[in-house]
């Protein structure tokens, strides 16, 4: 339970006299904001004007149209200043900066759209109790800015290299065409021929043919010209479009898989085990006491932490095994084809490398002290959903936690 004390005027005014402060205590036991819309602040306050930072003025003769609309704009923006204010106040009572990415998912919370976004941050809130801003930066990057700008890439890339491909098929039927002309001036030229009766007609004849050929010659080259020049920029087009379909579901900081993907090749990666009767393992991971590395050596060092973890780990997996940063400092790692013993010696060399790492800040070169994580392992049982596998390694990851941090926690297979 969170306690929180805010001060708060519930309108603004040019004189400082008019201004009403209160403060107040509410008790958070839940993720949902304890506030109620600002509309109970005007019915509070029934004599101060209904948007105070626009000046009185004498109202024009209105429609029943201009009525219509302007209540229909009244309730867009009693419903965006309610929303407003909720996303405000989360950002307030769990101390997170309301800077625009911080802001956008606060709002997008609590106006509950997306879903996806809704369930995420509640699901981090009931996990930890607190919500850290490396939390909302990830999450803004997967549900707004780099997911939309990565589609929006994608079907920019998708426009032009449909449009290469129509310039070649004209290209091909231009030429075509132009064969099927060469093609009947060869016809009429042999024609003629046959029929000369004197070396000139001959010869005109010829020359027609010689400069026929040309022609023809000089269109081929330019047609192989052309063809070339579009599959030099469709072969462009593709790469750019390979590299924005897996920049999609990679995270940016780690360089790993995102959630997303993690989460779209999980259940993939189940039924294959159980169509093929091979084991698999998930492995749920989570940096101890990040927040304090974050808070004593800066958010950049923070980073570089996650940088290093996750590269450590992509050096200790192989061939189809798949590592996901989670969210925040919290990963993911699905070892196909491995028992729980196996998943247990690939997580023992991934710990005994990060005792033995000598990490240090790269200016002062100060040392950061020792680093740890906590792991949780999960072998798949049969019939078991996606989300149960993820249920249960993150239970175990819970238990590493509370048993001391640094260890690793194996769910025994039944």
């Amino acid at each position: 339970m969170l306690i929180l004390t805010c001060e708060f005027s519930p309108y603004s005014s040019n004189n400082p006299h008019d201004a009403v402060s209160e403060s107040r205590t509410f008790e958070m036991r839940s993720p949902e904001c304890p506030f109620g819309p600002a509309q109970q602040y005007r019915n509070r306050y029934p004599s101060k004007a209904r948007y105070p930072m626009i000046p009185d003025s004498k109202p024009a003769p209105e429609t029943e149209a201009q009525d219509d609309f302007e209540s229909t704009a009244d309730l867009e923006f009693e419903r965006a200043l309610a929303i407003s204010v909720k996303a405000l106040r989360y950002a307030q009572a769990y101390r997170t900066p309301p800077v625009p990415k911080t802001y956008e998912v606060w709002y997008a919370f609590a106006s509950g759209k997306p879903e996806g976004l809704r369930k995420e941050v509640s699901t981090l809130i009931e996990k930890k109790g607190t919500i850290d801003p490396l939390y909302l930066d990830q999450i803004h990057s997967e549900f707004f800015s780099e997911g939309e700008q990565d589609r929006r890439q994608q079907e920019l890339l998708g426009y032009h290299l449909d449009k290469e491909m129509e310039k070649a098929v004209n290209r091909v039927h231009k030429h075509l065409v132009t064969n099927e002309h060469y093609s009947g001036s060869l016809k009429q030229s042999a024609s003629k021929l046959s029929s000369a009766a004197t070396p000139e007609q001959v010869r005109d004849t010829v020359e027609v043919l010689l400069l026929e050929n040309a022609r023809m010659r000089a269109e081929s080259v330019k047609l192989n010209r052309d063809l070339e020049q579009t599959r030099v920029q469709v072969r462009k087009l593709r790469t750019s479009l390979e590299k924005s379909r897996e920049n999609e579901f990679r995270d940016p900081l780690t360089n790993v898989s995102n959630r997303r993907y993690f989460e779209r090749t999980l259940g993939k990666m189940i039924n294959e085990a159980n169509a093929t009767g091979t084991p698999l393992c998930l492995v749920m991971a989570d940096l101890d006491h990040f927040k304090r590395i974050s808070d004593t050596f800066g958010h950049q060092v923070g980073d570089d932490v996650l940088r290093y973890f996750a590269s450590l780990m992509m050096k200790n997996v192989k061939g189809q095994d798949l590592v996901a940063r989670y969210g925040g400092e919290e990963f993911a790692i699905v070892l196909p084809s491995t028992s729980a013993a196996n998943a247990n010696r690939v997580i023992s060399n991934i710990m005994g490398q990060l005792d033995t790492a000598n990490l240090v800040i790269s200016r002062g070169k100060n040392p950061i002290g020792k680093v740890t994580s906590s792991f949780g392992i999960a072998q798949m049982r049969p019939g078991e959903s996606a989300t149960q596998l993820i249920e249960r390694a993150d239970s175990r990851l819970y238990q590493a936690k509370h048993a001391g941090r640094n260890r690793a926690v194996c769910d025994p297979v039944g």
